[in-house]
């Protein structure tokens, strides 16, 4: 048999001419079957393309609801089979669908109380059926979406936020892939997008805001209607940084920050609902933190207020090795993916306690797995002294 051959050209041209632009995310189109005009506006979907590939899980639905809802019959096999025969009879009317524009998909999940119940059952009895009602119920505001896509992640599968407010101006390099949840084919996508899409597609009621400028003062008077019960902030900009706790201040709105430090993730928890915390726990005094907010900074003084923030004793000498490199050898500060998911994680947890109601006072909490797991030194002593002068006489 003989194969036609194309030249490099034509293939090239064929390659772009099925090139797609980076998918935007948009709030999902519920549609409910039982209604005329919903069965005839996805039909009309099917037919013009907009909806290219449609996926039903009622029956591993029903086979869950079952267990969940009769956990005292999970071996008779009768019960279930005439349980989920009885949701099978609904035929398309089970449920709700949900048509997501980014990967032209329509999905059918439960009704909301019951997808709630099914994706927090495992929850149970580590989280009450009252605290996760708080829980599901609760704003959380995730701002910066590197470390801050882990945040995002485990509040989801947590079962933590009913409404989630999302600010990242950044879209996704291939130097990112170490930290973020991504695949290649999201390559210069909106950091933003990509966090969103996750996130609806865990659970498409779930109330979505964002400011794809980042964060910044132009957006305080919305977030002050909108009263997230929780600040995360994963910023970069030390600026924005200060403002950020001057807003939690005055709105009396906890924040908690992860920051990954090498192996180390440092959680730091400024309890601004109490009355009583001073910003950036009280490591910066106001003439820092008014330089901050002026804008009248140097680069000198920036990195000082950096490592005060961040915490000399927390800094190993290869992180310090690493950041004279910034601006020669490295274009950034290294950041490793399994201290971003560990700050995702931990910030969850203190999250979770805060809007439960328990009692987690404001201050720093650092997580070293070199002490958990009793890892030896990467650098040796001697390399280390080496490393500190250098950076004392930079």
């Amino acid at each position: 048999m003989e194969y036609s051959t194309k030249s490099e050209t034509d293939l090239m041209s064929q390659i772009r001419d099925k090139q797609t632009g980076a998918p935007t995310w948009t709030q999902p189109d519920e549609f409910d079957f039982s209604s005329w005009a919903d069965r005839n506006e996805v039909g009309r979907r099917l037919e013009d393309g907009r909806i290219k590939t449609t996926i039903d899980r009622s029956t591993e639905i029903a086979d869950d609801l079952f267990s969940l809802r009769h956990p005292d019959q999970k071996q008779d096999a009768v019960s279930r089979a005439e349980f989920v025969g009885d949701i099978a009879s609904q035929g398309l009317r089970f449920g709700r669908w949900f048509n997501f524009s980014w990967n032209q998909q329509l999905v059918r999940y439960p009704e909301r109380s019951d997808h709630e119940d099914l994706r927090t059952y495992r929850n149970k009895d580590m989280i009450t059926d009252a605290e996760q009602r708080k829980l599901l119920m609760a704003k959380v505001a995730v701002f910066g979406l590197s470390v801050g896509s882990s945040v995002v992640e485990q509040m989801a599968m947590g079962g933590i936020g009913g409404t989630f407010v999302l600010a990242d101006f950044d879209k996704l390099s291939p130097t990112n892939l170490n930290r973020i949840n991504a695949g290649f084919d999201n390559i210069g996508m909106e950091k933003i997008d990509i966090a969103a899409s996750k996130l609806s597609e865990t659970d498409p009621y779930i109330t979505q805001i964002h400011f794809r400028d980042g964060i910044n003062e132009s957006h305080f008077d919305e977030l002050a209607e909108i009263r997230p019960d929780v600040i995360f902030d994963e910023i970069d900009n030390l600026a924005i940084k200060a403002l950020l706790r001057q807003f939690a201040q005055k709105n009396s709105i906890p924040l908690i920050m992860a920051t990954d430090v090498g192996d180390k993730s440092v959680i730091d928890v400024e309890r601004y609902d109490d009355g009583k915390t001073q910003p950036f726990n009280g490591r910066l005094n106001d003439d820092e933190i008014d330089k901050l907010l002026s804008g009248e900074i140097s680069d000198a003084e920036k990195q000082k207020i950096t490592m005060k923030i961040v915490g000399y004793s927390n800094i190993s000498p290869r992180l310090i090795d690493s950041s004279m490199k910034i601006g020669k050898s490295l274009d950034g500060l290294p950041q490793l993916g399994v201290t971003a998911g560990m700050g995702g994680s931990l910030g969850t947890v203190a999250a979770r306690e805060l809007l439960i109601g328990r009692k987690l006072k404001s201050g720093r909490y650092v997580s070293s797995p070199k002490k958990i797991l009793d890892l030896q030194n990467s650098t040796s002593l001697l390399g280390a002294l080496e490393i500190i002068r250098r950076f004392a006489r930079k």
